[in-house]
């Protein structure tokens, strides 16, 4: 356990002192001011689209810090050949993976939490209410990024290059994104191939439409659902980290 927590502390600090990730937190600043703007065009609907604005801004940023930071992080060291040097120590590939897991969610929530709280302070400066459906919104957009970080691991052991493991990543982001209308299309085409081609894609697919809070109303929200939900992202989560571990066994080093 404490080779785990050693892997996971080296790889907060590894990305902690990459300057990109200030550039991004500055940017991600930016983007939550400029719901002023946006909520100044907004009309009666000026709350709304602050908090909506805001909260697509945080997820975002999230996004391309995680995607950014877990593709390259095993890459790099390939290159570097830094990895072998860590191998050689007793440590196990799948500790080796978690470990890096960790220290990625741990500095993304950092990142998450920096950027919740200045779109809260905002809101608080405007007087603009926050409840439940806030603090839920928020919760499953960092649920949403903790299941494509982990997919983003399984991409840079799968892809040979970078750009096309960050390139997999996003496009399994869209896909994730409209899982509804692949269903829908899968149950009406006419043609087997296209539907059978739809169906794979929606069940292998991170469902993050499910994830969705911010879109449904608080009054539409079950227990049950949000419970489902959560587990959901936990499953897909850990069976990508499976995957991640065993591709990282298969490699030779």
């Amino acid at each position: 356990m404490r080779k785990l927590f050693g892997i996971a502390r080296y790889t907060f600090i590894e990305i902690f002192r990459n300057k990109v990730y200030y550039v991004l937190l500055l940017f991600a600043g930016v983007m939550i001011l400029s719901t002023l703007l946006l909520g100044s065009l907004g009309g009666e609907q000026r709350d709304r689209m602050i908090i909506d604005f805001g909260l697509s801004s945080i997820e975002f940023l999230a996004l391309v810090i995680s995607v950014f930071a877990a593709v390259t992080l095993v890459l790099d060291e390939m290159e570097k050949r830094t990895l072998y040097l860590i191998l050689t120590r007793p440590v196990s590939r799948f500790h080796f993976i978690l470990g890096r897991f960790m220290g990625l969610i741990a500095i993304i929530s950092v990142a998450f939490i920096l950027m919740a709280a200045g779109h809260m302070a905002l809101l608080r400066i405007l007087k603009i209410p926050t409840g439940v459906h806030y603090a839920l919104s928020l919760y499953f957009s960092w649920s949403k990024i903790v299941v494509i970080t982990s997919v983003a691991l399984v991409f840079s052991l799968f892809s040979t290059s970078t750009l096309s493991a960050i390139t997999f990543t996003f496009f399994l982001w869209i896909l994730g994104h409209i899982s509804g209308e692949l269903r829908f299309l899968a149950q009406k085409s006419a043609q087997p191939l296209l539907s059978g081609i739809c169906k794979a894609i929606y069940y292998l697919a991170p469902n993050f439409e499910a994830m969705n809070v911010r879109d449904i109303p608080m009054d539409l929200l079950s227990r049950s659902w949000l419970w489902a939900a959560g587990g959901y992202s936990l499953t897909y989560t850990l069976a990508c980290l499976a995957l991640t571990g065993f591709l990282f066994r298969k490699k030779e080093f």
